[in-house]
């Protein structure tokens, strides 16, 4: 068997699905020998925002986390959240800032995305002033997502640690220039001001204060200055925004809160978590229905059928003719997307209203460069902190930087492989408070891990990266049904493209090193034509 070093790690799916490439299971193993001092600054050697990431973070890396092929996923995101609670500040001592370069850079956006570009643009020696046009900083961290999901005092104690490395952050300044700034003497600019636009779905045919957005309609919330919403409230769209805002009015006191949305549950791109919880609280759904005007007090719709695909691959919804119907409200809410405003801050813009950038984030204008939803549209907190690195390399290598942002904070030791959970074991129990509980306020819902769950929770994982398998089909014997395809969630097998002296076309191992060893595809073949072998 081949012995294991840090060299020839393979990068497990969990880690390949991070968009700031966490390295989730290296984190996991100190979990399991209890050492959250070294789980944490493993996280902090890809991230600046462990905590909040813990609380809040949408957990691509569980969607494709190996574990799914025996029972469930790892709750890595509970994991990260542990490690951030139970972590000690060791990593510190570890974390250099480079000598002072003498460039300046200003960042406009207290954002995921601009804090994360300040905090390694810090590191590498520039000057960092960062714009925040709001009272406090955070972006929609803090002002769009309710207190229930993530606590302001957890962002408040991330952003700290930024300011500590020597960013400066103005808040209650507003930019309307990006140019500007360059003609006030910053040698970069990076554009991170997100994507506050909201988007509108239905005609009004008459003028009401009872019709807001989403994204004003949380701000408020999160400002401690909500609005009247009444006993009845509709929100309209699927996604986190819709189910936020619907949550958050049930905390408001309103007793019938129903969410309209056009395609079925199967489409609705918000956390099914979010989706689970929000219907344990009360919030109704009106599947394949459209807002189409709101008349005399109600919101009027039109029922859907799914068609064809439409550009985002889901099946696009068709009205259905004469299905017209009405949903009366004391509040109505659209929560139907954002968009960017590249022209609010002089810059040549898309179509859509993102930022005009090259490969590198730098925009038309020389000095000036553009990351995160204000370039993208609208994304999640962990795409806007790789977007922040990913930008923040830019610019340094723009001042003449290696642009290499690479920390080193946990201890390299060896990686021991220990087995397992075995099949079956599913995720460490969190109860969660009882629904009145939950509704009296704005309480975090999740208790997060103690130790002892999350030690158990960390020994599910698999330690992909530490395990190789050589996969092989026996080709002759093969008959082409596909059951090892279906099965295989990793995706080791595809379609084989010649055939076979029986006349069949034997399936291929197209990634062999996407096997995980859970042997499913083995035990469905009817013809025993596949072999799995152990190399580490």
């Amino acid at each position: 068997m081949m012995e294991t070093t840090a060299e020839n790690r393979k990068v497990a799916p969990c880690q390949q699905a991070c968009p700031a490439g966490v390295d989730v299971p290296r984190y996991i193993r100190y979990i399991k020998e209890g050492n959250f001092d070294q789980a944490l600054a493993v996280i902090r050697e890809s991230i600046p925002f462990p905590s909040i990431c813990g609380y809040a973070c949408v957990h691509p890396c569980e969607s494709q986390c190996a574990r799914r092929q025996y029972d469930e996923p790892v709750a890595i995101r509970l994991l990260k959240r542990a490690a951030a609670e139970k972590g000690k500040d060791t990593w510190k001592d570890k974390l250099k800032t480079e000598s002072p370069t003498g460039k300046k850079v200003a960042v406009i956006g207290a954002g995921p995305c601009g804090l994360t570009a300040s905090y390694y643009l810090a590191g590498k020696g520039h000057a960092v002033t960062v714009f925040e046009a709001l009272p406090q900083p955070g972006g929609m961290m803090r002002f769009c997502i309710p207190g229930y999901r993530l606590p302001n005092e957890i962002i408040d104690r991330e952003i700290s640690v930024i300011r500590d490395r020597g960013v400066e952050i103005k808040t209650n300044a507003s930019v309307n220039s990006a140019e500007s700034l360059l003609k006030e003497g910053f040698d970069a600019v990076l554009a991170a001001s997100g994507a506050w636009l909201a988007g509108k779905s239905v005609k009004l045919s008459e003028a009401s204060a009872r019709v807001m957005d989403g994204i004003a309609f949380l701000e408020k919330v999160n400002r401690n200055t909500p609005p009247y919403i009444g006993n009845k409230v509709v929100v309209v769209g699927g996604g986190n925004t819709a189910i936020d805002s619907a949550r958050a009015a049930l905390r408001l006191g309103a007793g019938d809160v129903t969410v309209l949305y056009r395609r079925t549950p199967e489409e609705m791109p918000a956390n099914p978590e979010e989706v689970r919880e929000a219907l344990e609280e009360g919030v109704k759904f009106k599947y394949l229905c459209a807002p189409a005007a709101v008349r005399n007090g109600e919101v009027i719709c039109l029922k859907m059928t799914l068609g064809s695909p439409d550009d985002t691959g889901r099946p696009k919804p068709v009205p259905v003719d004469g299905s017209e119907f009405g949903v009366a409200f004391d509040t109505l809410i659209e929560a139907v997307g954002q968009s960017a405003g590249a022209a609010a801050l002089g810059l040549e813009g898309n179509a859509d209203g993102t930022v005009k950038i090259d490969r590198s984030f730098a925009a038309a204008t020389k000095g000036i460069f553009a990351a995160g939803d204000a370039a993208t549209g609208p994304s999640s907190i962990i795409q806007a902190i790789a977007q922040g690195k990913l930008a923040a390399s830019s610019i340094d290598r723009y001042l003449g930087g290696s642009g290499d942002l690479r920390e080193t904070l946990s201890v390299k030791n060896g990686d021991n492989l220990t087995p397992a959970l075995p099949m079956g074991t599913l995720r460490a129990a969190m109860v969660l408070p009882g629904i009145e509980e939950r509704l009296g306020g704005f309480n975090p819902v999740e208790p997060g891990y103690d130790g002892e769950a999350a030690l158990c929770e960390a020994r599910r994982c698999l330690s992909c990266d530490l395990r190789d398998y050589q996969v092989e089909v026996n080709s002759p014997v093969c008959k082409e049904c596909g059951y090892c395809r279906e099965v295989c969630g990793p995706g080791v097998f595809s379609s084989g493209e010649a055939f076979n002296s029986s006349g069949y076309k034997p399936m291929a191992v197209s990634n062999t090193e996407k096997c995980v060893g859970c042997l499913r595809c083995l035990m469905v073949c009817p013809d025993f034509a596949i072999a799995v072998q152990t190399r580490r």
